[in-house]
């Protein structure tokens, strides 16, 4: 693994993959299936953060990122360019009302961004860490 199965904690992430061997895997019905690469394309990964504003109409994208096969890691390089986003700080993250209602009410509480990510990296952290930090 290059990187284990993980969401992303921010709105969304952009990434320009190369066209190397392993790479980006989705999981989908609990299998994983890898992302093509297309020339001249971008991939959009929704995260944590857009879920919480979308109630969960929009669900943060569960990936992972493989090593390539033996017979093709010789010699194989992979260059990806990642864009992060994540809202200001103090910008408020509620519910957006088209996104609720009498049947589907909010599922996350009021936060700001900066909250939410606080939050996500010290679900993270061991009692040892938090303890020696403190």
């Amino acid at each position: 693994m290059r990187a284990g199965a993980h969401t992303d904690y921010g709105s969304l992430t952009i990434l320009k993959p190369d066209n190397a061997p392993g790479g980006l895997q989705v999981q989908k019905d609990g299998a994983w299936i890898d992302v093509p690469t297309l020339t001249g394309t971008f991939i959009v990964n929704l995260g944590d953060l857009m879920a919480e504003w979308t109630n969960d109409r929009w669900v943060s994208t569960l990936h992972r990122v493989i090593n390539p096969p033996r017979d093709k890691a010789l010699g194989s390089r992979r260059l990806s360019m990642a864009f992060f986003h994540q809202p200001n700080y103090d910008a408020v993250i509620e519910c957006l009302p088209t996104c609720s209602g009498a049947e589907r009410p909010p599922r996350y509480g009021r936060t700001t961004s900066g909250e939410h990510v606080w939050m996500k990296i010290n679900k993270h952290r061991t009692p040892e860490l938090a303890q020696a930090k403190a």
